[in-house]
C-alpha cells in the first residue's frame, strides 16, 4: 500500500511539474501609457486576458516601455537577444534597425485610413519575411495609432509657413521629409516633446491628434495642419524560440487572436481620431475637453508639392538604402504598394 500511495505521489508531483514547465511565459512590453486610449483601453486589456480567452498554456508578463525604461528605437535589438519575448514595435522608431519597416507606411503618402490599412496588409508578408531572417522574430499583426500631423504653436496658413520652424519629429527618415519642406527637423522621443513645446525648443510636432492629447501637447499648440506625415503604422513580433514552443493548433489560437485585436485596433483608432478632431476644433459633439484649434486645410499646390516630395525625398532615400539590403526591395514594394498608392 505504502508503495502504492509512493508511485501516486510521484506521478501527481511528475504531471504538476510537467504542467508547470509547459507554461510557456511571455516577456512582453507594450506601448507608453502616455500614447493613449489604444494602449489603455484596448491593447493592455488583449494581453492583461490573453491567456483567459484563449485558453492557451501562456503567462504574460506586460510592461510598458515607459515602466521598463528602455528606448524604443531598441526593441527589436533586444527581442531578438531575447531580453523581450514579444514587442508592441513601434516601427517608426525601428526602421534603422529593419529598413523594410518603411514599406508599410512611406513617410508623406498622405493616404486615408483605408488605404493604409490596406497596404501595411498587403507588404506585411515581406516585412515578416524580413523579420523572420534577421531577428528570429515573427510578425503577429498590424494596428494604426492613426494619421500623424502637423501641430504648431505659431500660425500656419500655408505649407510655406513652416520654413525655419522647427518641427518634432520621431525619425531620421522623417526627419528628411520635414526638411525638404523646409522645417528645421529635431528627432526628440515622444516622451519629452511636450517640454520640449512647452519650453518653446521646438514650434510643431508630429504625431496622432490622440496621443498628442493624451501625452498633454494640445495645451502648448494653437494651428493645425491635417497632413498625412504617416499613418502610424505599428504591429506585435514574438520571438520564434517562444513560437515554436507552442504546437500548431496552439499558435493558430494566438494568431487568431491577434487578428481579432489588431483589426480592433485599426477600427478604433479611426473612431478615436474623429471624436478627437472634433474636440480641437471645438465642436458639439465633442464630449472631452474642447479646444479652439486653427486649423489649415491643404491647397492643390501644396498637395502637389508634398506628392512631389514623397517621390523626391521618402521614396528615392528609403528606396537607396533598401536595395543596399537586397536588390528587389524597390520593385518589390512597387509591385505591391503601386496599385494601392497610385504610385509608379
Amino acid at each position: 500500500m505504502k508503495r502504492i500511495i509512493l508511485a501516486a505521489l510521484i506521478l501527481v508531483v511528475s504531471v504538476f511539474a510537467w504542467q508547470m514547465l509547459s507554461v510557456v511565459k511571455i516577456k512582453t512590453i507594450g506601448n507608453p501609457i502616455l500614447t493613449g486610449p489604444l494602449v489603455t483601453e484596448i491593447e493592455q486589456p488583449f494581453f492583461l486576458s490573453l491567456q483567459k480567452n484563449t485558453g492557451l498554456p501562456i503567462e504574460v508578463d506586460l510592461k510598458t516601455l515607459d515602466m521598463v525604461g528602455v528606448r524604443d528605437s531598441y526593441q527589436l535589438p533586444m527581442l531578438k537577444d531575447g531580453v523581450f519575448d514579444l514587442v508592441s514595435l513601434r516601427f517608426m522608431q525601428n526602421i534603422s534597425n529593419e529598413i523594410t519597416l518603411n514599406g508599410l507606411d512611406v513617410i508623406g503618402l498622405n493616404i486615408d485610413h483605408e488605404k493604409a490599412h490596406e497596404l501595411a496588409n498587403a507588404y506585411a508578408p515581406v516585412v515578416d519575411k524580413r523579420l523572420q531572417e534577421k531577428y528570429n522574430a515573427k510578425l503577429l499583426g498590424l494596428w494604426s495609432f492613426g494619421p500623424q500631423e502637423l501641430f504648431c504653436s505659431k500660425p500656419i496658413h500655408k505649407l510655406s509657413d513652416i520654413k525655419g520652424m522647427k518641427v518634432r519629429v520621431q525619425n531620421e527618415h522623417m526627419g528628411q521629409f520635414v526638411r525638404s519642406l523646409g522645417a528645421i527637423p529635431a528627432v526628440i522621443s515622444f516622451e519629452e516633446t511636450r517640454s520640449a513645446l512647452e519650453s518653446h525648443l521646438i514650434d510643431c510636432a508630429v504625431s496622432s491628434a490622440v496621443s498628442a492629447n493624451s501625452a498633454g501637447w494640445l495645451d502648448y499648440v494653437q494651428y493645425y495642419a491635417p497632413i498625412t506625415f504617416s499613418s502610424g503604422v505599428n504591429g506585435y513580433v514574438i520571438s520564434l524560440s517562444k513560437w515554436n514552443l507552442l504546437n500548431q493548433k496552439q499558435q493558430k489560437t494566438l494568431q487568431k487572436a491577434f487578428d481579432k485585436h489588431s483589426n480592433n485596433m485599426w477600427e478604433y483608432s479611426k473612431i478615436v481620431a474623429a471624436e478627437q478632431h472634433n474636440c480641437m476644433l471645438g465642436k458639439d459633439s465633442c464630449k472631452a475637453k474642447k479646444y479652439r484649434f486653427t486649423q489649415y486645410e491643404l491647397s492643390k499646390e501644396d498637395n502637389a508639392f508634398i506628392n512631389r516630395q514623397v517621390k523626391n525625398t521618402s521614396l528615392k532615400n528609403w528606396f537607396e538604402l533598401c536595395n543596399k539590403e537586397y536588390p528587389q526591395c524597390k520593385n518589390e514594394w512597387l509591385k505591391i504598394a503601386g496599385p494601392i498608392t497610385g504610385i509608379e
